[in-house]
């Protein structure tokens, strides 16, 4: 059974499904956060006869203290989950992942013959920062990380939670005094994302299925490098890599200038590589640093 989230999630926040033809695409989001950042680029391959459907991960969708007391199995679990709901509505699969969402693809696509490919989006490679390798021996002590309090990684706390809430305004002091305690992440859920991306680090070498690797420059989750790292060692012979020297993390999402030279790559990497006739991508990007394997 899909999940089934024991805490209020918005609408717009929970797992979707959208119609299309034989060829469908499995969306899968990353750490922290949930199918709201795919939906607008899902729309537009269910316009050009693409199916798609995005699972919500157990513990997303919400603050992140929903996540205690979760293991990556419940996340690899639910990605299997989603690639059976979406074969009900297509023959041929494609995998569309973002960030950690990008180690769940890569279980299925190893361990499933009917996928064709897949488009990475920030493809996780390691943990954004080394102070969260110190969560491994002191999660037993310490339950919960505050994010917030760590200079480096405040930005992306801030990232994650406007994500959530666009619309608070983080010059509020009481907003400014909820924040530490509204970002801050079980420990153990740390763990298990580290985990995940040692996991992804023995996935890639058997990764073997045509791949397009989309990452921006100014990621502060996923740096371009650790994107590379990924592009070297997996194993696809047609592969390719794309950096946008203005991105960040979120480079799908409609209010990142570069989501329409980002969609139209994707939908182009579907259509040359499906067995089945689609409409012509929109023009490609000349922008867009291609570097092909």
């Amino acid at each position: 059974m899909p999940f089934q989230p024991d805490y209020p999630v918005s609408e717009d926040r929970r797992a979707y499904t959208l119609p299309g033809g034989p060829v469908g695409a499995l969306m899968l989001h990353g750490f922290l956060g949930s199918p709201t950042s795919s939906r607008p680029l899902a729309e537009h391959l269910s316009r050009h006869g693409i199916a798609a459907h995005c699972p919500l991960l157990p513990g997303h969708g919400e603050l992140p203290d929903k996540m205690y007391g979760l293991k990556r199995q419940q996340w690899l679990d639910e990605a299997e989950e989603g690639l059976e709901i979406l074969r009900q509505y297509a023959d041929e699969i494609f995998i569309v992942a973002h960030s950690m969402g990008t180690v769940l693809g890569a279980h299925l696509a190893c361990h499933h013959a009917d996928i064709r490919g897949m488009a990475m989006l920030a493809p996780l490679y390691k943990v954004p920062n080394r102070a969260l390798h110190l969560i491994r021996p002191l999660r037993y002590v310490m339950p919960w990380f505050y994010p917030w309090r760590l200079r480096p990684l405040r930005r992306l706390a801030r990232e994650r939670v406007l994500d959530l809430y666009p619309d608070l305004d983080l010059d509020d002091p009481e907003v400014l005094a909820w924040l530490p305690e509204a970002t801050r992440i079980p420990s153990g859920a740390i763990e298990e994302m580290r985990k995940m991306a040692a996991f992804g680090r023995r996935l890639w070498p058997r990764l073997s299925v045509p791949a397009i690797i989309l990452q921006g420059e100014r990621d502060i989750a996923v740096r371009p490098g650790a994107a590379r790292a990924v592009y070297e060692r997996i194993a696809s012979k047609d592969k390719t890599f794309h950096l946008f020297p203005q991105a960040g993390h979120e480079l799908m999402r409609p209010f990142e200038p570069v989501h329409a030279q980002v969609w139209s790559l994707i939908l182009d990497f579907i259509r040359r590589h499906s067995r089945h006739p689609l409409p012509d991508a929109e023009g490609l990007p000349a922008t867009a640093a291609g570097m092909p394997g």
